[in-house]
């Protein structure tokens, strides 16, 4: 009698602890990864993100303070079918202070494939979207503008989002962060370098 308590005791304190065994390592799995400021879900369908330079390569001086500072031509495809919106984010991943913020462009049409050099540095774009005040202080698109040294690292990421942002003439941080990770339906990253 005393041992069948026993087993039974035993079977449950086994049962309590495969549960927890279960449970705790979905609770400690982040459920997004991290590109510079911005949380994507691990499970956002992929977008192609391409431009006039290939993946990982040199950013053409016509795009940065040292040339014509134009923005960067985008083409992008495989934007998921329930995308709302899409926006557009130019990070400094090794900026002294830490991540710099070059460009935020949003409310961007999610049938838009492809978006020109040279977008005018205003608030709002007729036909393309609105964008948000870049650290350099100033609206639109503010490009690579290192300080000597060795080539810093910028990074592209286009969201595409379940939702449109309401329009907030703000800077680019605040804008980053009114963007819930359950928002993103999908995304896409091109990175180039950029050297003084």
């Amino acid at each position: 009698m005393r041992i069948g308590h026993v087993i039974i005791v035993l079977i449950l304190v086994m049962a309590v602890v495969m549960a927890v065994l279960l449970v705790i390592p979905t609770m400690h799995r982040a459920s997004y990864v991290t590109i510079g400021l911005v949380k994507v879900p691990t499970n956002a369908l992929r977008i192609i993100v391409s431009s006039v330079f290939s993946n990982g390569s040199q950013i053409p001086i016509n795009y940065t303070c040292n040339g014509l500072d134009y923005s960067i031509p985008l083409y992008i495809n495989d934007v998921p079918s329930n995308a709302k919106s899409l926006v557009i984010i130019m990070e400094d991943l090794n900026a002294p202070s830490g991540v710099f913020i070059h460009w935020v462009l949003y409310d961007v049409p999610p049938n838009i494939t492809e978006l020109p050099q040279g977008i005018p540095t205003q608030y709002y774009v007729p036909g393309i979207g609105y964008q948000g005040i870049n650290d350099f202080g100033k609206v639109g698109y503010g490009g690579p503008c290192p300080p000597p040294g060795p080539p810093h690292k910028y990074v592209i990421i286009v969201l595409a989002l379940n939702r449109e942002l309401p329009p907030l003439n703000e800077d680019d941080i605040g804008l980053i962060r009114s963007i819930n990770v359950n928002d993103i339906v999908g995304y896409g990253v091109l990175i180039g370098y950029y050297g003084g």
